[in-house]
């Protein structure tokens, strides 16, 4: 078989998992709150984890692999099982075990290296954002966020309450596999930088203080109370400075009046390039008064081609950016912040949009369901166990979401010599559970 006839196989795809993430061992580890289950907890965890490998986009989907190809044989479930039994489970999972695993497959890729192509100065970097995951108007949960919105209903605005799920996540975003090492769920009546700052206190407890270097921030995260703890931990922080923060937009900008610029740089990147003034000064007071940040200012040409009446011609667009930071102008220039400001974007465009886009994201997987486990009370009680399904299936997803990036940009030689895509892959992969039997009937 030539170079261009082969394809990815399950069963490589598993070997590189079990060898080097031990995911035979995790899945093991898997619970839920059913009482004596047919199907076991590892059996519902492989089954939606290869979903996502697979990049199936629902739950009927999946029913429809488990009935129809060799799926079951190959996570060596007890027997075909539909997507009632899988929602059954979910709701009922215990979450620990998804998080130990995730935290577990970070720690090896940074063993192996993973995450040291892309340091910035010998530094590893991750970016922290939150990202609203499902929203309804009709169906809520014990956990939901409120909020009333305005929406047009026969011809006249009404107000209405939609009820909605937001997460913060913090992911690495220098190296080829951009991991999420965890996220945190905004609570009733709670803001995002609360569910931010108690995330930012579990990382260190999870991986250690020193796991990374530097952590970008949008402007909301601009507060002295998240300063504080970010210093406490031993990183550094670049922060967007944007106009929602009039106040401290405004003495920024006045920082920078009628100077001279610091520093020009020409930049090109694919089809575009950029002309960047940038300006680079220190002692920026929040607005608290508790801290004095060294500020960076960029003033960017962008010129790009388009297609106007079937021909090619250049524009150009004007941008202002401003960051505020606590790196240190004789370790990291302003030239080199302004780079790190604009990484953060790496956690918008190859995180949260590449898992809404690709991932199914926000499909609003079990969000609401009714249909778990029942246990006991203080009292004694029988009642439905708390909804776990949402969160169990988000972690599912990050899991499969960081292996599969490990198995393709890491490992697969198959995948550079023939320039294959995340999904390419995928598409080969599910072909390959429509083929005879394989002759063990678990993975490995």
């Amino acid at each position: 078989m030539s170079m261009k006839e082969r394809t990815h196989q399950l069963s490589s795809f598993n070997r590189y998992l079990n060898k080097g993430f031990a995911l035979r061992q995790h899945a093991a580890a898997m619970r839920d709150a059913r009482h004596d289950p047919e199907i076991s907890p590892s059996s519902v965890f492989l089954a939606l984890f290869h979903s996502f490998v697979f990049r199936l986009p629902s739950f009927q989907q999946l029913d429809r692999e488990l009935k129809h190809s060799h799926l079951v044989d190959w996570i060596g479930a007890e027997r075909p099982f539909g997507d009632d039994t899988l929602r059954y489970s979910l709701c009922g999972f215990h979450l620990e075990p998804l998080e130990a695993m995730l935290v577990d497959v970070n720690r090896r890729l940074k063993r192996g290296k993973a995450f040291h192509h892309g340091r910035v100065q010998g530094r590893l970097v991750a970016a922290l954002d939150g990202i609203e995951v499902v929203s309804s108007l009709s169906r809520c949960c014990e956990s939901c966020l409120s909020r009333q919105i305005k929406r047009r209903e026969n011809g006249r605005m009404v107000e209405q309450t939609q009820y909605y799920h937001r997460a913060v996540g913090c992911q690495m975003v220098h190296s080829q596999v951009r991991s999420f090492l965890a996220i945190e769920w905004l609570r009733p009546g709670e803001n995002e930088v609360g569910a931010a700052l108690r995330l930012l206190r579990r990382l260190p407890e999870l991986y250690g203080s020193r796991f990374f270097d530097i952590l970008l921030l949008d402007a909301l995260y601009a507060q002295s109370q998240v300063l504080d703890l970010v210093r406490q931990k031993g990183w550094d922080a670049v922060i967007s400075l944007k106009q929602n923060c009039p106040e401290l937009y405004r003495s920024a900008m006045r920082l920078f009046a009628r100077r001279p610029a610091d520093a020009s740089l020409t930049e090109r990147r694919d089809h575009k390039t950029y002309q960047c003034q940038i300006w680079d000064t220190e002692a920026l007071p929040l607005a608290d008064g508790a801290h004095c940040l060294r500020v960076v200012r960029s003033e960017e040409v962008l010129q790009r081609n388009r297609y106007r009446q079937g021909e090619v011609e250049s524009y150009l667009t004007n941008h202002e950016w401003l960051w505020m930071t606590t790196l240190p102008a004789a370790v990291f220039s302003a030239i080199v912040v302004r780079r790190l400001g604009h990484d953060r974007w790496r956690n918008e465009n190859n995180g949260w949009m590449d898992l809404t886009k690709h991932w199914a994201f926000k499909h609003g997987f079990l969000h609401a369901c009714r249909h778990r486990p029942q246990g006991e009370d203080e009292q004694g009680r029988r009642r439905l166990v708390p909804n776990h399904g949402l969160a169990a299936v988000i972690w599912i997803a990050l899991i499969a979401f960081t292996l599969s990036a490990a198995f393709v940009l890491r490992h697969s030689k198959l995948a550079r010599i023939q320039e294959l895509s995340m999904l390419a892959v995928a598409d080969q992969l599910l072909a390959w559970i429509w083929k005879p039997s394989p002759s063990i009937r678990s993975p490995g």
